[in-house]
């Protein structure tokens, strides 16, 4: 059974981690705030599923905190982090849950997801024996209630009001991965973008990220595919092996370069194609229609025809300008609703 980890209620004021911007990983003593294993009073390990837990004995107690203390968790959006197997530590005030599946809950991240700090799998199956443990245990007890941390909410909004409600609902979606929350005025680049992208189609799939929707499509990709993409996002590689996105040339991407308006049109048109037919009839009426590309006009008026992509005023699309990343955002959530509609 996989390794459901601590969920961690955070009721002091200190915290052993910046709570404005989360950093991407962190030591699990910092996640759940215990830095000495003489503050932990009681560990259990209970199965959701079940109802039912195990005791573990003082020295199970010290063998497992300093075995995993300096062990690395790594951020995550979780929307479902109250599953399977975890284990519940106790101190005088407070009780943390490292959930095996999901990892260590510190907060809310939306309306029905939340930000967990979970082990990467090497790490997780050092912990495994209790799992083991529990399993073994002829007399385990019932009971166990669910410990929830639902006082910090990490989702951070937009300035401008008309972004706020796209923040949210994406958030809710799991379509906002955490690190753009941080920049929605910023313009955003050709690699954020796919990012957000892919994201969104690992989410439409259910899947936990985009490379394991490929490992069980069948479908290789080639990594570092253009010179200039050594290090991104393997969005990229895979929005081009799926036929998504194309290089500034055969050879360069471009992934830091700020996309255009028409760009991203483009690859929002495509990435509906994965799902429905898309066609248009209509023409596009803006002031500006004719500085879009020939390349783009088909994308930049199913977009707009769709409305998951406007113009920048009433009167012009502006195709060649920047997208800024809380635009980006809205477009992703329109163009999730339109293909689950």
């Amino acid at each position: 059974m996989p390794l459901m980890f601590l969920m961690l209620i955070h009721t002091v004021a200190v915290h052993a981690y910046n709570v404005v911007d989360l950093p991407e990983n962190m030591t699990l003593s910092d996640a759940m705030g215990i830095f000495n294993g003489d503050e932990i009073t009681r560990v259990t390990v209970s199965n959701v599923a079940d109802g039912s837990y195990t005791e573990l004995t003082r020295e199970e107690i010290l063998d497992f905190y300093y075995t995993a203390q300096d062990m690395t968790v790594y951020r995550k959006v979780n929307p479902t982090p109250f599953r399977g197997l975890s284990i519940n530590v106790y101190t005088q005030n407070d009780v943390k849950s490292y959930f095996f599946t999901s990892g260590i809950q510190i907060g809310l991240y939306g309306d029905s997801n939340y930000i967990c700090y979970k082990l990467s799998d090497e790490d997780t199956e050092e912990l495994l024996y209790l799992d083991s443990k529990y399993k073994d245990d002829k007399e385990r007890q019932t009971g166990e209630e669910l410990h929830r941390a639902t006082a910090n909410d990490f989702l951070k909004l937009p300035a401008a009001p008309w972004a706020q409600s796209f923040a949210q609902e994406a958030a809710q979606k799991s379509l906002l991965p955490y690190q753009f929350t941080g920049k929605y005025s910023d313009n955003i680049t050709r690699e954020e973008f796919c990012v957000l992208l892919g994201n969104m189609i690992a989410v439409k799939e259910n899947y936990k990220d985009l490379d394991t929707y490929m490992i069980d499509r069948g479908e290789p990709y080639l990594k570092n595919y253009f010179v200039d993409c050594e290090g991104v996002n393997d969005a990229v590689n895979i929005l081009y092996a799926l036929g998504i996105v194309n290089g500034k040339d055969e050879e360069h991407f471009d992934p830091y370069g700020i996309i255009t308006r028409e760009e991203a049109a483009a690859l929002l048109c495509k990435t509906a194609e994965m799902y429905k037919w898309v066609g248009t009839n209509t023409s596009l009426t803006y002031s500006d229609s004719g500085s879009v590309s020939p390349w783009a006009v088909f994308y930049v008026t199913w977009a707009n025809e769709n409305k998951i992509m406007t113009g920048m005023t009433a009167t012009e699309f502006v195709p060649q300008g920047s997208y800024t990343v809380e635009q980006a955002i809205a477009t992703i959530v329109r163009l999730y609703n339109f293909i689950m509609a």
